[in-house]
């Protein structure tokens, strides 16, 4: 939520950026967390179909933006492409599984992969630009390194938990990295909006 506010505040100095969608992603996350929590603690229901939904706007504006601030043609195309194979596996999780109460495993996989090479790509493009120069500066920078740093740790956890889940301290401690994750990523995110110069 204090991320969220930060973005706010600083948005006019990012508003005519690709990153104008990041605080609708930062508004989406928190619309889905408490909604989840809601249906599940209050009515005892299950809440997959919230997150399944959440999503696909999630990976989508994320990806998107990648997309659009890197200025390679062919890196551009790579991730159109990305984007179009999710979107295949997330139709295909509607298709093939019970969304209302399993959340969609393949295509959350397949949204992180896509996301996690988008980000590859954007530091392969600052590399051969002078934004290398400039990169502390840069919000996109470090709301990347927060995602990267996130997806590359939480995947593993997830695949983890999905597949082999029992009560056990091993699972525990799987929850507590999960969520260092998460504060890891969320100071990314803040060390970029308190650092941040405008751009056009």
């Amino acid at each position: 939520m204090g991320v969220f506010v930060v973005a706010v505040l600083k948005y006019p100095l990012y508003k005519k950026t690709p990153l104008v969608f990041f605080p609708i992603v930062l508004l989406f996350t928190i619309v889905a967390e408490f909604s989840g929590r809601y249906v599940r603690d209050v009515y005892e229901l299950p809440n997959a179909i919230i997150y399944n939904i959440y999503y696909i706007f999630y990976f989508s504006l994320l990806i998107y933006i990648f997309m659009k601030v890197i200025d390679v043609e062919k890196f551009k195309n790579y991730i159109k492409i990305g984007i179009g194979v999710y979107w295949l596996f997330y139709l295909g999780d509607w298709l093939f599984t019970n969304f209302m109460e399993i959340g969609f495993m393949i295509s959350y996989f397949v949204g992180a992969g896509v996301l996690v090479f988008a980000i590859i790509l954007y530091y392969i493009s600052i590399l051969q630009s002078s934004l290398v120069l400039v990169v502390k500066n840069d919000l996109l920078f470090w709301v990347s390194v927060g995602l990267f740093l996130f997806f590359i740790g939480y995947v593993p956890i997830k695949i983890i938990r999905t597949m082999f889940y029992e009560a056990s301290n091993f699972f525990e401690l799987l929850m507590v990295i999960q969520l260092s994750l998460i504060v890891v990523m969320y100071l990314f995110f803040l060390t970029g909006f308190l650092w941040m110069k405008k751009r056009s």
